[in-house]
């Protein structure tokens, strides 16, 4: 991250709500595309794969009570601007984390922007020279400056991720179920504790 980078305020303006953007999904998947929409019927089938599994982490994820503390403790108010897309697997494992962490703390506005009609952005947010999502950036409310970023994994798989491509090779789909059944298995506790510690920074 670089030192004292700010995020234009046009594409805090522009971001929309998680409410806002599950219903999109919702809308996208009943043939009613509003602000998401997907030529490829491949991404669609994505979608709804994953709009399955963020329904079923609202109904049994359970916040751990160390990122709630660190949310009651937030001082500054902040945004929490994410670039995802319904298609993307790794989205579909965080977000309902994500946004059942930011209710904790009033100071935290979560925001939702779409990776494909935000490229400027995304590029100023890559991993590895990459446009991986989903990337959440934590903004200062007052000032634009950008406090902290996460995203696209938690920490504790992107460490196992070598070991993952080293076991599939070239496999993609055997790739993605591992990783998927890695996500499963954790039940969002590595995504939380990665939370926990983005939160402590603004101590």
């Amino acid at each position: 991250m670089a030192e004292n980078q700010t995020v234009a305020q046009e594409y805090i303006d522009n971001a929309f709500t998680y409410e806002t953007y599950r219903e999109a999904l919702d809308n996208l998947l009943s043939d009613e595309p509003t602000i998401i929409s997907y030529d490829d019927s491949q991404l669609v089938d994505y979608t709804r794969l994953n709009v399955t599994r963020m329904q079923r982490i609202d109904k049994t994820n359970r916040l751990l009570d160390p990122l709630r503390v660190a949310g009651r403790a937030v001082n500054t108010s902040v945004y929490w601007l994410v670039l995802t897309e319904g298609w993307c697997g790794d989205a579909a494992q965080s977000i309902p984390i994500i946004a059942e962490a930011a209710q904790v703390s009033p100071k935290i506005e979560l925001r939702f922007l779409l990776r494909d009609n935000n490229q400027d952005l995304m590029e100023q947010f890559l991993t590895n020279g990459s446009r991986s999502i989903p990337k959440l950036i934590m903004i200062d409310q007052k000032t634009n400056e950008v406090l902290g970023e996460w995203g696209p994994r938690p920490e504790e798989l992107t460490a196992l991720i070598p070991e993952f491509k080293k076991e599939v090779g070239e496999d993609k789909q055997q790739f993605s179920m591992k990783v998927q059944k890695w996500y499963n298995k954790d039940k969002g506790k590595a995504i939380m504790k990665d939370l926990q510690k983005l939160l402590e920074t603004l101590k």
